[in-house]
């Protein structure tokens, strides 16, 4: 073969090659939007990261707010002196958590918005009564305000009983704050959607 079809030659084949990534690639994107059209949450807008940093489990061991090994996390925003929004809300997400498949690699994660109160002890103990598998976070509340902004929560700790957002969030396994939901949420809405992200 001369030198010249030789040439043609790879060049059809460099061209057939970038085709065929881009169609790959377009396929991937209309894949993910039916995907993330299918959820029932709220999406979350605009579209966002969630922090890549490390907190403190109720264990006292540092952990990564979103663990990378996981399919999908449930994050929610609370304290353990809360007596109303946080108690429902983690009811909620026990009752999600038990009807997922344990195969899911579905994680549930409390980030305190009182860290002043909520050591490693107080959230092992309060945790500990939704479900044994959930984790509890805190840090600094230096290091925790700037998690509480990226996911909108407001935390006004003037008093006591402190106000804050009350919306469960969904993460995917690329750390995209994908969805929202109200507390009155149906555990089966946010069990649908985690499922639907275990399996992407």
């Amino acid at each position: 073969m001369s030198r010249s079809k030789i040439l043609t030659v790879a060049s059809l084949g460099a061209a057939l090659l970038v085709v065929l990534i881009v169609a790959f690639q377009v396929y991937q994107v209309t894949s993910s939007r039916r995907l993330y059209d299918a959820l029932l949450g709220t999406p979350f807008a605009p579209e966002r990261d969630a922090p890549a940093v490390s907190l403190i489990d109720q264990r006292g061991i540092a952990t990564p707010l979103v663990d990378p090994h996981a399919s999908a996390t449930f994050v929610f925003f609370g304290y353990t002196h809360c007596k109303d929004a946080c108690p429902l809300a983690l009811a909620k997400l026990a009752k999600t958590y038990r009807l997922l498949p344990k195969a899911t690699g579905v994680r549930v994660e409390l980030v305190t918005v009182d860290p002043a109160r909520d050591d490693p002890a107080a959230l092992r103990r309060y945790v500990a009564q939704f479900d044994p598998h959930f984790v509890g976070l805190t840090a600094p509340k230096a290091q925790l305000a700037p998690i509480w902004s990226t996911f909108d929560v407001v935390v006004d700790a003037k008093t006591n009983d402190v106000t804050h957002g009350e919306a469960i969030y969904l993460v995917d396994r690329r750390r995209k704050i994908v969805t929202l939901y109200p507390p009155d949420a149906a555990a089966a809405d946010l069990a649908h959607d985690a499922q639907l992200l275990a399996g992407a």
